[in-house]
């Protein structure tokens, strides 16, 4: 999936980090969660825990993180037929879509051309309300449990970007047709990886998630700059929690959300910071962040050495390339960073 800050080009780098500091680490918390992709990739070697505020990525967690094996839906199977619900959510012909009253389907009525915007064409869209529907109303008739519910909307989450009419974010829309959008919509079949443990996820403000669990690693990804990400993704938002919400202007943002992260205000952004540390119940910590952060590098040292053993704190550099298509000069090019230090935790009483 398309997110802003995603780091799935940089996990094994982060394995570098965890395998050098801790290696008899046996849990991992995966605090700003996003996409999921981060705490999916250390579910290979640990007990993991995730989090995020965003409703679609605690679904996306839920569905791949929590869920220990791929969902089997036997009640589908017994009582309508259906032995995989992505494939025939992803096969339905045009005549099937069409039997699905107006008045619910939200999608093709406020994010397509026939609700006037242009995220999603109007048929996509339909599908997308199709499968919303479909699964809302097999969970209402106990067809599906919470394991199998949530699988089938992270699937139908996961699909959206792959034909939506944007730049990846949803702040806008674009007013001529991309070529991804003229693609037919899927659900997206997730993997899900088995590790036996006691796998966790949370969809609440990650200072009070750290009052409610301990462990060894805490991964530490917030959002780098002003951008709020509910604005951002909105209409995934939305297709997560399938909630007919009221919308306003030309972009359909959900009215009367007041989820602001205090990581994207300049103001709050190291208070914010220093109050997840302070909960911290973790050995390790794990900072990723970027040279172009609303932080400094000065805060960030500063305020891990005030909750963690100064003499451990470390920095690690990863450059990358902000411009592809050019050459460019050393103070163009930014940096991705890792800051780790070592959290003495005091013994729970």
């Amino acid at each position: 999936m398309r997110f802003i800050g995603s780091k799935t080009l940089l996990l094994d780098q982060i394995k570098q980090v965890v395998d050098d500091k801790a290696p008899e680490a046996k849990s991992f918390c995966d605090i700003f969660s996003g996409t999921a992709a981060v705490a999916r990739y250390f579910k290979q070697w640990y007990q993991v825990c995730s989090n995020d505020l965003l409703y679609f990525s605690y679904v996306l967690q839920r569905a791949t993180v929590e869920n220990d094996s791929m969902p089997e839906f036997p009640l589908l199977l017994e009582k309508l037929g259906i032995e995989d619900p992505v494939e025939y959510l992803g096969g339905r012909e045009k005549k099937d879509l069409e039997e699905l009253p107006k008045e619910r389907r939200f999608f093709q009525n406020t994010y397509a051309p026939e609700g006037g915007r242009m995220y999603l064409n109007d048929e996509n869209a339909l599908r997308i309300d199709f499968a919303r529907c479909s699964v809302e109303d097999w969970k209402a008739a106990g067809l599906l449990n919470d394991d199998e519910y949530y699988y089938l909307v992270a699937c139908i989450v996961e699909g959206i970007p792959f034909v939506s009419n944007t730049s990846g974010t949803y702040g806008a829309f674009h007013k001529t047709w991309e070529r991804r959008s003229y693609k037919r919509y899927q659900l997206y079949r997730l993997p899900v990886t088995h590790n036996g443990k006691d796998n966790r996820c949370f969809n609440l403000n990650g200072a009070d998630m750290l009052k409610q669990v301990e462990g060894d690693i805490l991964y530490i990804d917030p959002p780098y700059n002003a951008r709020q990400y509910l604005s951002n993704y909105h209409v995934l938002e939305t297709a997560a929690r399938y909630d007919y919400p009221q919308v306003r202007g030309v972009t359909g943002q959900r009215m009367g959300e007041s989820q602001r992260s205090e990581f994207c205000m300049k103001g709050k952004v190291v208070g914010a910071f220093a109050q997840l540390l302070e909960n911290a119940r973790f050995s390790h910590i794990i900072l990723s962040y970027s040279t172009d952060g609303l932080m400094t590098v000065e805060e960030i040292e500063e305020t891990m050495k005030a909750y963690g053993k100064p003499e451990t704190f470390q920095i690690y550099e990863i450059p990358y390339r902000r411009y592809k298509s050019r050459q460019v000069k050393e103070t163009e090019r930014l940096k991705e960073l890792l800051f780790y230090i070592e959290k003495q935790v005091p013994p729970c009483m």
